[in-house]
């Protein structure tokens, strides 16, 4: 299957969001970033790949706990905006699933809610592999899938009924590495061991007064479906997606379960 226009859609989509990612997107994505540093287990000096680094918040916190940290995106908006926020850290573009680095070279490559936009996931994880040396850590989060996520299922129930999937480009199956038997084979494929995961309960704090509007701006799968449908039907699932959102609100925002996954595996 051909995934070029969904990849490209995601880039462009990303950059174009770089400068919202704090109003949107990071109130859900910065809540899993503990768990994946515990997992990783940094430490003072460790070599550690931000590897689909966003605006560089992991890239952040691993060099606070004492690393040697660079940062890798495949958006350029993103690079920019990691750089203007973090300019003694080295970001550059460049792709999860081909990494610009020589064999054993990282001992913690870190991915933040990231293989869940690339098209081949197997890939992404040999390639964490490849560059890390021998019993390094490779950990990284994805979101939970509508069986599991009250956000996921309110937004895939209403697109199921109204939107034409037919029309978006073909994308590889959002939620595959929201299967933690899944995932282990496929972290044991790419040579790693002592495969764990952990569930992060988030909660997406979100502005108002509309949830379809700040979700279009929190992501980029959702708008990829939803820019080729026709107006009217946008227009219906917006307002579907508003009224069944309404249940979620307190005290000035929607406040929606919206769980993550954090795996993790060592080397070989």
């Amino acid at each position: 299957m051909d995934y070029s226009a969904f990849r490209l859609g995601e880039r462009d989509g990303w950059s174009s969001r770089a400068d919202v990612y704090d109003a949107a997107t990071a109130r859900a994505t910065l809540q899993t970033i503990p768990m994946l540093l515990h997992n990783a287990r940094v430490f003072q000096g460790a070599r550690v790949l931000d590897a689909g680094c966003g605006p560089g918040y992991v890239a952040a916190c691993a060099r606070l706990l004492g690393a040697d940290v660079e940062g890798i995106d495949f958006s350029e908006g993103m690079v920019r905006k990691a750089r203007s926020l973090l300019p003694d850290i080295a970001f550059s573009v460049a792709d999860v699933e081909e990494l610009p680095a020589q064999d054993r070279t990282f001992d913690i490559v870190l991915s933040n809610i990231v293989l869940f936009h690339v098209t081949d996931p197997l890939r992404a994880m040999s390639e964490a592999r490849r560059v890390l040396k021998k019993d390094g850590r490779f950990v990284f989060s994805q979101w939970l899938g509508p069986d599991r996520s009250e956000c996921y299922k309110l937004l895939f129930d209403v697109l199921g009924q109204h939107a034409d999937m037919s029309r978006a480009d073909p994308a590889p199956d959002a939620f595959l590495l929201s299967d933690e038997a899944e995932v282990a084979d496929m972290l044991q494929t790419a040579g790693f061991r002592d495969i764990r995961s952990d569930v992060v309960e988030n909660v997406l704090h979100a502005q108002g007064p509309s949830f379809f509007d700040f979700f279009m701006n929190f992501g980029v799968r959702v708008p990829l479906i939803l820019e080729r449908q026709e107006p009217a039907i946008r227009a219906s699932i917006r307002n579907e997606i508003d009224a069944r959102a309404a249940q979620y609100w307190s005290d000035g925002s929607y406040r929606i379960p919206m769980p993550s996954i954090v795996f993790s595996g060592r080397a070989d």
